[in-house]
């Protein structure tokens, strides 16, 4: 009877085990359509840098691709960066970030309007042992008013430690989608939104700790979120 008792054990503890793995993973669906770059296969332990090397080997022409793509090689380099670029790298951390100032550059320091931008990457090491989730963000601003460009938000990629290839995910299947809500108040007294006419979605990237700050600018309001890093997916 004891080794029934020990044997049917050892099967529900090996059940839950395995629930417990299956959990911790991620569907082959997320992995279909790979990126055209990827980290080379000499590289064991990619770091923050081997990922921006990847990202910019891509064959694209985006005006600010090609922005960050300069301000990378002066720092591969060692070159000095012009005033209106902010570079940094933190490899123990897994972050990097570059700034741009209109009002430091020569250029459009003339200009009526400020525009800034910030363009930051980092990742985290998935509790599966397997991949790592890359994030890329871009921030705009005019006369230090967020904008909604054509670059900015976030987006997610998950990197294959096997195969050295990098896959695009959602923000829905990575638990990180923010359903930012105009405040509706604002119609039923007919008030006007005196500082943003449209709902404002402005994601922060930890340069320490794993988690991401959400900031939400509608009308004259802020509100703030956090979206908590688990090993696999954030929640809030």
């Amino acid at each position: 009877m004891k080794k029934i008792n020990i044997t049917l054990c050892a099967v529900i503890l090996s059940a839950i085990f395995s629930s417990a793995v299956a959990q911790q993973s991620y569907p082959k669906d997320f992995f279909v359509y790979e990126l055209e770059c990827s980290v080379p296969r000499d590289v064991k332990t990619p770091k923050i840098g081997d990922f921006v090397n990847a990202f910019l080997s891509l064959d694209e022409t985006s005006e600010i691709l090609g922005t960050f793509r300069t301000v990378w090689n002066h720092y591969l380099r060692h070159e000095p960066l012009e005033p209106c670029y902010q570079f940094t790298i933190d490899e123990k951390n897994g972050y990097v970030q570059y700034t741009f100032n209109s009002q430091l550059s020569e250029d459009f320091k003339d200009d009526d309007v400020v525009s800034k931008s910030i363009h930051e990457m980092c990742y985290w090491n998935c509790a599966d042992g397997k991949h790592k989730l890359i994030a890329e963000n871009f921030v705009g601003t005019l006369d230090d008013k967020y904008l909604i460009g054509q670059y900015d938000g976030i987006s997610f990629f998950l990197y294959d430690n096997a195969s050295h290839k990098i896959y695009p995910v959602s923000t829905e299947d990575i638990g990180a989608y923010v359903d930012a809500r105009i405040d509706e108040s604002n119609f039923e007294t007919g008030e006007q939104m005196t500082m943003y006419d449209e709902t404002v979605v402005v994601h922060r990237l930890p340069k320490q700790g794993k988690d991401i700050e959400v900031e939400i600018y509608s009308g004259n309001r802020k509100t703030v979120t956090r979206l908590v890093w688990d090993g696999i997916r954030f929640h809030r």
